[in-house]
């Protein structure tokens, strides 16, 4: 019988490859490179402040893109007085972020929730590799567990998998380990239906051209894979019901909540879809002042409407999804400016 868990642990140890480190306390990986050359590797607290680099993920990912408008954001700010230079960096993303940003190699980075969570509890992938030193500035997106199906398939939930063909995404990629989790979680084998690993874009393809059942994936609405799928008239989004298993996965993995696709939201989508979400956390090193992580969380947020003209996925960052943080401790910098507008006591 396949294994859940292995294939999990294969997903898991590719992600890992990007940082090859000891633990959180080791050297971090030389493969990474900076977009701007002033990023600085110093962990003293007055040197971290003068360059700011903000660990992003590949060239012309979500990360990556927000991540340079955030930080020209940031540089275009008045509360800094210029003292303080922002860079994003290009990194291998979530993993690796989590490990060079606890050694302050990076001052600022973006994670998926999950990742910051084992991270921050050493467990998962990062067993042995506690990383006690970073903090959440808010949760700036959801990453949402989606699920397109050919209508005809009768698939409704997560308990109408057996016998389909269904994709559950590239070897190696974040949405194969959530994935894998989470039917782990509801008790469903991979033997009992017909998994595929294609790419998002071609999973959408396939279930057009009725090759496939469905495919479950991770990520913000509105996707252009999703959007092709919904617009042909033979797909549905199905739910990641029943119910009691969403409380499950819940309790099993506490960086996920709730979360219920409107009505609308996609081509023919009639009515609202409940699944569940991660949250993209944007991450500090705990060494950083709370005074310059305050200006940030303010400039942040108020600049939302501005980050929004071009980069559309920051009309998602709002409260108070912002204070979903997974378990991670918020920088005190970010939790007084928070306490100031009395989103939180």
């Amino acid at each position: 019988m396949k294994s859940i868990k292995r294939y999990l642990t294969a997903a898991l140890a590719a992600s890992m490859l990007v940082a090859t480190v000891s633990g959180c306390g080791g050297s971090a990986p030389a493969s990474s490179t900076a977009v701007d050359a002033t990023s600085s590797t110093s962990t003293t607290p007055a040197k971290m402040e003068e360059f700011i680099s903000l660990g992003t993920s590949s060239s012309g990912g979500t990360f990556n893109t927000l991540g340079v408008a955030i930080s020209q954001l940031w540089n275009d700010s008045s509360s800094f007085n210029k003292k303080t230079q922002f860079s994003a960096e290009i990194t291998g993303g979530s993993s690796e972020n989590c490990l060079r940003l606890n050694i302050g190699e990076i001052q600022m980075a973006f994670s998926s929730a999950a990742s910051a969570y084992e991270a921050s509890n050493g467990v998962g992938q990062f067993e042995g590799k506690k990383c006690d030193n970073i903090y959440a500035v808010g949760n700036l997106y959801p990453a949402i567990m989606q699920m397109p199906v050919l209508t005809s398939s009768g698939i409704k939930n997560m308990d109408d998998l057996a016998g389909k063909k269904i994709n559950v995404g590239q070897a190696g990629s974040g949405s194969e380990a959530q994935t894998l989790s989470l039917l782990e979680v509801y008790g469903i084998s991979l033997d009992s239906f017909t998994p595929q690993q294609l790419s998002h874009s071609n999973a959408s393809d396939a279930l057009i051209d009725e090759k496939l059942d469905g495919y479950i994936n991770s990520g913000s609405l509105g996707q252009s894979h999703q959007m092709k799928a919904l617009s042909s008239g033979k797909v549905s989004l199905a739910s990641f019901g029943p119910s009691e298993k969403i409380e499950k996965l819940i309790a099993t993995y506490p960086y996920y909540y709730k979360y219920t696709i409107p009505a609308g939201s996609y081509p023919n989508q009639d009515s609202d879809v409940e699944t569940v979400a991660t949250g993209t956390l944007l991450m500090v090193n705990g060494d950083i002042s709370e005074e310059l992580v305050y200006q940030a969380t303010k400039s942040l947020v108020e600049g939302v409407e501005e980050l929004a003209k071009t980069q559309q996925i920051a009309s998602e960052i709002k409260l108070p999804s912002l204070l979903e943080c997974s378990g991670i401790p918020l920088h005190p910098g970010a939790e007084r400016y928070y306490k100031e507008i009395g989103a939180i006591k």
